[in-house]
Order: C-alpha cells, then structure tokens, then sequence
C-alpha cells in the first residue's frame, strides 16, 4: 500500500469499524479476537501511529508555539518565558521554527491542527488573508503575537506609541536633520505602526528634516547601510533606529569614522537589550516588558482553550530610558 497508512485502511483491512481501531491504538477496550486482526494488519504493513493520535481527542495538553526565528535577542528570552509558563500549567509546548517565511507559517498552523494541539501561539512576521483563511479552516485557539491582526486575538506591544515617544524626545533634543535607520512595512508592526509613531513624534515637535534609510532587522545590513549613507551625506543630528541591534551597527560605523555619538550625532534604539547599557555612551533606548507579554501570551491561551472571555487586543507597556548617546538641546 503506497504511502502512509491511514486509520481508515486498517479498519477496512481489518474489518472492523474505524472507531473500533482507534480505540485500539488509544489502549481502549476491544474484543481480544477483534484486536488479534488489527494487531496482524498493523504488524503487516509497519504501521507507526502518530504520537498525537493517541492522545485524548478532547484534549492533548500540548500547545504549539510558531516562532519565525532566533536569531534576534528578544525571541528567545519571550520563549523561554512562554515554555516555563506552560510547563508550569502542565502544558507542553512544541515549537515549529518558520525562518521568516509566512507561508511556512501558514503551513506550520496546519500541521499543528493536525497534531491535535489544543492551541496555537504565532510570533508572526505579518498576518495575511491566508492567516485569515487557514484560522476559519482550524477552528483551535490561535492567539498572535506581536503583530495587530484583525482576524483573531493578540498580544502586542503599542508600537505606535513607543515610536511616538521616541520620536518626540529627539525631536525635544533640537535635532533638525533626522535619519531613520528602518525596515521595511513586510513587518506591520515594527515597519508600520512604530516607523509612523516615530514620524509624528518628530513632526510635533518641529523636526525639519527627516529622511528614511532602509535596512534589514541584522547587524551587518545596518553595518553596511549606514556607511553607505555617510558616504552620500552628511553626518545628520540624530539616528533613529528601529532596534538596539541596528543601533549597534550604527555605533560601529560611527566609531570607526571617529564621529562621537551623544556629541556630533545622537542615537536611540528600540528593545533595551542587555548589551545597549554597556555600549559608550549607553544607548538611549525604549524597554518592552518581555517577561509580562510571555505571562500574559500563556495565560490567554489558556484561557481560550478553556472557552473564557479575552479581549481581541492586549497591550504590553513599555518605557522610554533616556541615556546619553543623545545630546539634548
């Protein structure tokens, strides 16, 4: 028989109804003659029954976590508080690695649905009409973080207003010529909400120039953009970055062009990552409650998986850290 074997072909193979084998594979009663001929087609065709099956249909006490990468700072530290969390609750988390790839992503919920999990966290990149369509298709728990989406629950950060607050402290600072170091809108979060935040911040309080540089969420792409733009421009009041990662390819290229920052240039960043403390001058920055948006992910999820009432948005807090690598007015 090509391909894997399915519940249904053994019943037929057996002739026995298909609840009859799952009670079978589930360790539940069956007539001992009748377990004999599911036993035989088993043995026959090396039928290996998928772990999930043989948990309870009603609940598997597994939660899918879909996560698109670890190759920031922020990610991990938000999985290992959303595990711990689960753990606690005698949950167990499995983890789908997508690689930034919103198709795999989609692709990720299905199996999870497939793997009979009792709901589903998805630090998402973007939310799409396929996240919409494979949502109305699984009908499990499926909360977002992260990322607004108007499908469904979400945890998010008020990314807009942190921008907004940023914005308004350089802009407060005298920076007349301002460059945000950016990325792109592929992530609505970040590459919209916080992007616009920053650009109204700095338009009330009177920012002349503002000028858009676009990067990636790495270090060595901001490494790279930022010393092209030194070469085609001059070295502007301020940098704004959209997080401490790409602040910190800034500081590099501002070191090794001898250009002081919190002097010549001011420089903030998005994320307080441990590091931004230590760089010279310390790193002006906004912090995100990490450890609250794992807690209170883990929490709603339960909490639908129970069938409890949660609100379709829940914003995190967050807070501005001024420090001197910006030079006020």
């Amino acid at each position: 028989m090509a391909g894997k074997m399915t519940i249904n072909e053994i019943a037929q193979l057996s002739g026995v109804a298909k609840s009859t084998v799952s009670r079978y594979l589930n360790g539940g009663s069956v007539k001992y003659e009748t377990g004999l001929k599911i036993k035989k087609v088993i043995e026959e065709h090396n039928y290996e029954p998928n772990v999930f099956a043989r948990l309870s249909a009603k609940s598997s006490r597994i939660i899918g976590l879909i996560v698109p990468g670890f190759n920031s700072v922020t990610t991990p530290r938000l999985v290992e508080v959303i595990v711990a969390y689960l753990k606690h609750e005698e949950y167990t988390p499995l983890i789908m690695h997508t690689g930034n790839d919103l198709d795999e992503e989609v692709r990720s919920i299905e199996r999870l649905k497939r793997m009979n999990v009792d709901g589903i966290l998805v630090l998402s990149t973007g939310v799409t009409d396929r996240h919409r369509e494979v949502m109305e298709r699984t009908e499990l728990p499926i909360l977002f973080l992260g990322q607004r989406t108007p499908y469904g629950n979400c945890v998010i950060y008020d990314d807009y207003q942190a921008g907004a607050d940023v914005g308004r402290y350089i802009g407060g600072s005298g920076a007349a010529d301002v460059v945000l170091l950016w990325v792109g809108e592929e992530d609505p979060s970040v590459g919209g909400e916080r992007r616009q935040g920053v650009l109204d911040g700095l338009r009330q309080s009177g920012a002349e120039k503002i000028e858009i540089a676009k990067t990636t969420f790495f270090y060595e792409d901001a490494v790279e953009r930022m010393r092209r733009l030194l070469d085609e421009r001059s070295v502007p009041d301020a940098v704004i970055c959209a997080t401490d990662r790409i602040a910190q390819g800034v500081y590099r290229v501002l070191y090794e062009r001898q250009i002081t920052v919190g002097e010549e240039v001011s420089v903030v960043g998005f994320g307080d990552y441990e590091t931004s403390e230590l760089l010279m001058p310390p790193l002006a920055t906004v912090a995100f409650d990490g450890i609250q948006f794992g807690n209170v992910s883990a929490e709603t999820i339960l909490q639908m998986i129970q069938g409890k009432p949660v609100s379709a948005v829940q914003m995190i807090p967050h807070r501005l850290i001024r420090r001197s690598s910006v030079k006020e007015g």
